[in-house]
């Protein structure tokens, strides 16, 4: 496959986890509706959990529900959209770099790879694959410099790559900090912060809408302006 058609075929499956991811969320919260109304027409339903040992009886099944779709699955599918577009934002860089090496020629090489390898080829592999680690604990504005210099796309806008850099600290709050916001957050998402520390996060659900609609958005501008870049 050609470089163009490698970042068309990128953006494709991209779109087609996060439409699934939210599929996910949308279809969980019309089955936990479905639920809802059977236990209001008193239909009896109870639940055994032979792992934890745990008993859940119809009411407290009817009130763990809106905990369960406004917390755990808001927040799992929200941590699924960062976790996406970080596969989606590496693989395209990692696509450009090896199309075109030239933008690492001033990298030193350890000489034992280079005899290691066993042609050119696998060099480039490696180059790129180190320079990509190291750009990953950047922090996303850090990721946007580097791929404008790189490839000059002109996107995203600087607006918008607070809010990603905003999203992104909100997940490594939940995933780092049991979902309680800290100083860390408070610097990583910058004048956007949604909360102050020690406060819970929340993901409701217009952010978490947003927050989809604007990675599609991005994943959509970043591919086809590096498609019409390639030279």
């Amino acid at each position: 496959m050609s470089l163009a058609d490698d970042i068309r075929a990128l953006r494709d499956r991209t779109f087609a986890d996060l439409n699934a991811a939210h599929d996910y969320y949308a279809d969980t919260i019309t089955a936990w509706d479905i639920v809802l109304q059977a236990l209001a027409a008193g239909r009896k339903i109870g639940e055994f959990n032979p792992i934890t040992g745990t008993v859940t009886t119809q009411i407290e099944l009817a009130a763990k529900a809106p905990l369960y779709v406004a917390a755990q699955l808001a927040e799992s599918t929200f941590q699924q959209f960062i976790s996406i577009f970080e596969n989606f934002f590496f693989d395209i860089l990692r696509f450009w770099l090896i199309a075109y090496p030239q933008n690492l020629s001033g990298k030193k090489v350890d000489f034992k790879a280079i005899l290691e390898a066993p042609d050119k080829d696998a060099v480039i592999f490696h180059v790129v694959g180190r320079e990509v680690n190291e750009i990953l604990y950047d922090r996303p504005a850090g990721w946007f410099a580097y791929l404008e210099e790189k490839v000059k796309l002109g996107c995203p806008t600087d607006k918008e790559i607070e809010q990603i850099a905003e999203a992104k600290a909100t997940r490594d709050v939940l995933v780092h900090h049991r979902g309680v916001a800290n100083k860390t957050y408070e610097w990583k998402a910058g004048s956007l912060a949604r909360h102050k520390d020690g406060e819970r996060i929340e993901i409701p659900e217009s952010y978490h809408r947003q927050t989809w609609e604007l990675f599609r958005k991005v994943v959509g501008e970043i591919s086809d302006g590096a498609v019409a870049k390639i030279t």
